[in-house]
């Protein structure tokens, strides 16, 4: 089914997956008989998408619920990314080519026994640090890391903050490493594993660890296994992957020490995707982005085929734009170049069904982005050439879509989690920039 929509026409949608926008200069729109102070016992959340226009760059917030875009924000910089903050209520607006990175409260939260929705509002404060790039997130806790510049002699960092240090207004600490690369700092419990490199503008070859003390960390010194090539991380229980040269550097938390060692691959691993109710971990390799099941019990990478004899028009494999896993950790999502979304069981790691959603991916121009619910079982895919929304019902493959009057940059879900936890965000390894 396909729905058409104006930014200043009337709202489209009674069903809750559809969209709309509005054009507000003031930051929101009130809708008819809304006091912005709803108490319900849960929510179907709200999307928060970015549309990137020089110094008319937006962020638009929608509420799946009402159907309706309840606010719209103009944005310093235009969005390169948007991410969910660790427990959903933000929007981390990633601005890495002006250094910046902003924040939107997205209204909903829990209150006791129910939930609150409130209007949508940017918080106050920001973040500034060179390029923005790498976000992850594991448990409670967020972590992005900026590379820095190497021949500006700026150094890469990162900052660590949750939830509940966002509405307090703040982070709760920060980093400044020894050089500037391209890197990637994974979050635990009271502890960071950040990329390192000797020297700046080199690429990362291997982690470091640092333990947090109230506001700032304490270096704890590097993993002796290195990890050539590093790019991309993701955690999975006790374990956490990082993607290398050759292959993968599995660490494992043990007591109060880590033991680290590679996984050999004979491809470069640069995407890693964790879910904490999947004991596999999922590595994607890069040019050939095949996927490899890592197993950290077994200590094995199984290649696993995700494509299911797709090509491109040429008769060549097609590659993946944009994975993530669904909220149950269920389902393995992965999007590929020619516009369709591959959808994997990953109890075994079989190929469920392909689904169709985009007719057109240019090669320049906003990249498709991919999010899903964590309070239902749906996917959202961007598609910026149409330009549209896309859908996707995860119990039966079915798809909506809602065109839209300009095209999308990012694209995050936020809100309140269901029964299972959302998991790990992963979106920061789409493929949307250099490796």
């Amino acid at each position: 089914m396909k729905r058409y929509f104006s930014p200043t026409g009337a709202a489209l949608l009674a069903a809750s997956v559809l969209l709309a926008a509005c054009n507000n200069d003031t930051g929101s729109t009130e809708l008819p008989g809304d006091d912005h102070d709803h108490e319900h016992t849960d929510s179907a959340g709200r999307l928060v998408f970015t549309h990137a226009d020089g110094a008319h760059s937006r962020v638009y917030v929608h509420d799946l619920e009402s159907g309706e875009t309840i606010a719209d924000f103009a944005l310093v910089h235009p969005a390169t990314a948007v991410y969910a903050s660790p427990e959903s209520r933000y929007a981390v607006i990633l601005q890495r080519d002006d250094d910046q990175v902003e924040f939107l409260d997205n209204g909903i939260h829990q209150h006791d026994d129910h939930v609150h929705e409130d209007a949508p509002s940017m918080l106050a404060f920001t973040l500034n640090g060179v390029a923005p790039t790498h976000y992850r997130v594991n448990g409670e806790h967020g972590a992005l890391f900026f590379d820095g510049d190497d021949g500006a002699a700026q150094m890469s960092s990162f900052q660590l903050f949750s939830d509940e240090s966002l509405e307090a207004g703040g982070v709760l600490a920060s980093q400044t490493l020894d050089t500037a690369h391209h890197g990637v700092a994974e979050p635990l419990e009271g502890l960071v594993l950040a990329s390192h490199t000797a020297t700046s503008g080199d690429a990362a070859d291997g982690v470091t660890v640092f333990e947090l003390h109230g506001d700032h960390f304490h270096d704890e010194g590097e993993l002796g296994t290195a990890c050539p090539g590093l790019h991309g991380a993701a955690t999975s229980g006790l374990y956490t992957v990082f993607g290398c040269q050759d292959g993968a550097l599995l660490v494992e938390l043990h007591d109060d020490h880590f033991h680290a060692h590679k996984i050999a691959v004979a491809e470069r691993l640069t995407s890693v995707l964790g879910h904490p109710d999947v004991a596999e971990l999922a590595a994607f390799s890069y040019p050939g982005d095949n996927l490899y099941v890592i197993d950290p019990e077994a200590e094995t990478a199984t290649e696993t085929d995700w494509r299911d004899g797709a090509v491109d028009g040429g008769g060549a494999a097609v590659t993946a734009l944009a994975q993530a896993f669904d909220a149950h950790g269920e389902h393995l999502l992965i999007l590929d170049s020619e516009g369709s979304l591959h959808v994997l069981e990953t109890a075994d790691w079989s190929h469920r069904g392909t689904v169709p959603l985009l007719d057109d991916v240019p090669a320049a121009g906003p990249a498709p982005a991919l999010a899903v619910s964590a309070a239902a079982e749906q996917a959202f895919v961007t598609d910026p050439a149409a330009p549209a929304l896309h859908v996707l019902d995860l119990e039966n493959l079915s798809v909506e879509t809602v065109a839209l009057d300009f095209a999308p940059t990012g694209l995050a879900w936020t809100g309140i989690a269901g029964e299972h936890d959302h998991g790990e965000e992963t979106g920061e390894d789409e493929h949307d920039h250099e490796h």
